[in-house]
């Protein structure tokens, strides 16, 4: 990896000036695996906000910050500066590698764009978990958003924030931020990804915030559409609350605005606050 962090402790991480750091195959551009990384991973900017940055691309199957091939990841912080993380083939911008998922990542304002790759027709999601590699976890879980400006697009079959191949999108918070989410292939914006098993969405929460999520393109194997906001192709979509928000939220090909994917549910959606939502479901 151009830049690994391994160990028990915590790493910081100061984004002075422009950085960047890319990596050859089955290697993360900043690399954090669940096996060799047990602490916290913070890229912060605190000398003079937002001048420093950080471009960061994954080689094939892994993250662009996060995971390698067969690796999940857990525990990074992003917090001012601007950081821009590609993945390679199967691998999430921020989060799992192909096979691996993401959980505990947290943005404090930040600006950050982060995308999946899926050259070789899997794909990774913006933020969250990787393709469903022979490890089959492909979950991302409790990401938190506050005070930033996002822009989130996964790989095939995956989500913009949430899961990646067939994985879970779950504890899913934004607050405060402008928030630009695009799943693909039967991949949900935010929540679950798609492809023959969707992932579903679970516990997503947006508050005083502006989010545009939506799925698109209809992908391999027969897969259908997933929500803007939910589940993906065949996953439920459950637990959504918005309050104080702009949301538009466009689903895809039987896939919901929000709730459920193409074959899915949705329940449990709450929507306070004076909050301006559209929601269109796909045909």
């Amino acid at each position: 990896a151009a830049l690994s962090v391994q160990g028990k402790g915590n790493v910081e991480i100061e984004l002075d000036g422009e950085n960047e750091l890319k990596s050859g195959a089955y290697r993360a551009g900043l690399e954090k695996n669940n096996s060799t990384s047990a602490g916290t991973l913070t890229l912060k900017d605190n000398k003079e906000a937002g001048s420093g940055s950080l471009n960061a691309e994954g080689g094939a199957l892994s993250a662009g910050i996060g995971a390698c091939y067969e690796e999940g990841t857990k525990n990074i912080i992003i917090t001012g500066g601007t950081v821009t993380a590609t993945g390679g083939d199967g691998g999430a911008g921020i989060g799992g590698g192909d096979g691996g998922g993401a959980e505990n990542i947290t943005i404090t304002g930040s600006t950050v764009t982060a995308t999946g790759g899926s050259a070789m027709g899997f794909g990774g999601a913006g933020i969250g978990g990787g393709s469903d590699g022979r490890n089959s976890d492909s979950n991302g879980k409790n990401i938190t958003i506050t005070g930033s400006t996002v822009t989130a697009k996964g790989g095939n079959g995956s989500a913009g924030i949430g899961g990646g191949v067939a994985g879970i999108g779950e504890a899913i918070t934004i607050t405060g931020s402008t928030v630009t989410a695009t799943g693909k292939y039967g991949g949900a914006g935010i929540g679950g990804g798609g492809f023959d098993g969707g992932g579903n969405g679970n516990h997503i929460t947006i508050t005083d915030s502006t989010v545009i999520a939506t799925s698109e393109g209809v992908g391999e194997r027969g897969n259908r559409g997933g929500a803007g906001i939910g589940g993906g192709c065949i996953g439920n979509g459950e637990n959504i609350a918005i309050t104080g928000s702009t949301v538009t939220a466009t689903g895809h090909f039987g896939g919901a605005g929000i709730g459920g994917g193409y074959k899915g549910s949705g329940s449990n959606v709450t929507v306070s606050g004076a909050a301006q939502v559209t929601a269109i479901a796909g045909k």
